[in-house]
């Protein structure tokens, strides 16, 4: 009966060295497998932020555009009023240095 009892402890222990031993091999994939995941969420999140950094940039080179053809306009708009300002004054600059030249009267 002792001898019984002797096998039965043996075959625990070795049955808890062999549970001991899938434990540390199921540890260890799980260490692997959660630094795959690690490496491709870090991927991930790496691509994740160059996409929404373009976005920005593409964003703001959008809004750049905008503003440039918005200052490009009123500057148009502001040479087109000073070319229309000019236009009436040449005719009066004209009629005076005309005056100046042939006189009141039609002579030098």
């Amino acid at each position: 009966m002792a001898y019984e009892i002797l096998k039965s402890i043996v075959e625990a222990e070795a049955r808890a060295v062999e549970i001991k031993k899938q434990a540390v091999v199921q540890a260890e994939q799980m260490k692997a497998d959660a630094l795959k995941q690690q490496e491709s969420l870090l991927e991930e999140a790496k691509l994740q932020g160059k996409k929404e950094l373009q976005e920005a940039v593409e964003a703001a080179v959008a809004e750049s555009r905008e503003a440039i053809q918005k200052i490009t306009k009123e500057a148009e708009d502001t040479c087109s009023g000073i070319r229309e300002q000019a236009a009436l004054k040449k005719e009066e600059a004209v009629k005076a240095v005309i005056g100046k030249v042939v006189g009141d009267y039609g002579s030098c």
